[in-house]
């Protein structure tokens, strides 16, 4: 497994502290951390793609607290897991307000530290299971599937249309396909791979959405794609 890490803190023995951790725990768990340290908040949200997996955030930074620079980071990303570090446990309590997921006491000793890590990771393999990590020109977003009404190419451009709006990102939708079929997703034709949760009906060549969306069925799909979807719900 391999995550991807920032440390935000402004105190470099503390910095370099929580860095030697994620060393000695990626070793003997056979883990691999990609870690970034940040000085400041300001230096991690002034460029932020939601590319991290986890942050850990110290609270008590001159520039910007923590809990401000939390309330930033979850406007724009809603998934990436957060654990506060922080020498006051009362200013960590608050972090429900930002979805925390734990904090940390200092100073930091590495069990502890290990338990909280490994307690995200769990959270962090479930999350892979039920969403995708999507490269667009600007920022790697994360799409929960079941969020995913359909998935429309052109050329080898992607449109992921989702609750939330339609990200873009080059790929190939026959490796999607079969990432996503066992997850309930099939195609109507070439062009598009359809969620089978958000399927209405069907109506001669056209399948129409639960958000009134109408796509074509080719004519080459039109039996399997007809017969995915029988089974899908036969099997709710």
């Amino acid at each position: 497994m391999t995550a991807h890490i920032a440390i935000v803190e402004d105190e470099a023995q503390a910095a370099a502290t929580l860095k030697s951790y994620l060393e000695r725990y990626g070793t003997e768990n056979d883990t691999t951390f990609v870690i970034d340290l940040f000085p400041s908040p300001v230096m991690l949200l002034e460029k932020y793609k939601a590319q991290y997996d986890i942050i850990f955030l110290d609270i008590q930074m001159p520039d910007m607290n923590g809990m401000e620079a939390a309330r930033r980071l979850r406007a724009v990303d809603e998934k990436v897991i957060l654990i506060f570090v922080t020498s006051l446990a009362q200013y960590a309590i608050a972090g429900y307000e930002v979805s925390a997921l734990d904090y940390i006491l200092k100073p930091v000793q590495y069990y502890s530290f290990a338990m909280k890590l490994t307690k995200a990771l769990w959270r962090l393999g479930g999350e892979d299971e039920d969403s995708l990590k999507v490269t667009t020109d600007s920022a790697t977003a994360r799409i929960r599937i079941r969020d995913i009404r359909y998935v429309e190419v052109k050329g080898h451009m992607l449109s992921y249309h989702t609750h939330d709006g339609t990200y873009y990102s080059f790929g190939s939708l026959a490796a999607l396909e079969e990432q996503l079929a066992p997850k309930g997703f099939a195609r109507c034709n070439s062009c598009y791979l359809v969620n089978l949760n958000f399927v209405q009906g069907i109506k001669g060549y056209d399948v129409t959405l639960q958000d009134g969306t109408q796509l074509r069925i080719s004519q080459p799909k039109k039996k399997s794609f007809a017969r995915a979807v029988k089974d899908h719900f036969d099997m709710k």
